[in-house]
């Protein structure tokens, strides 16, 4: 079973980016920028990030938003 590292950012910690455990870290962003928090079972993981990670690469989301920041439609 596949396992997902999820990361917090050292400066903005709003963020956080979900990888395959083994996988290498995006050429976008520096390792450093990152600090691990976790590492969780594919079971134990959203759908939605598991695709994201599959399609992308990553999983990146923000922590804390407010319900006004969602556009209206």
């Amino acid at each position: 079973m596949s396992a997902y590292a999820f990361f917090v950012h050292v400066r903005l910690p709003a963020y956080r980016l979900v990888l395959q455990a083994d996988a290498p870290f995006p050429s976008d962003t520096n390792e450093a920028e990152w600090q691990r928090t976790r590492v969780r079972e594919a079971a134990d993981v959203n759908a939605a990030v598991r695709e994201a990670v599959d399609r992308d690469g990553y999983s990146l989301f923000r922590i804390g938003l407010k319900l006004s920041e969602i556009p209206k439609a």
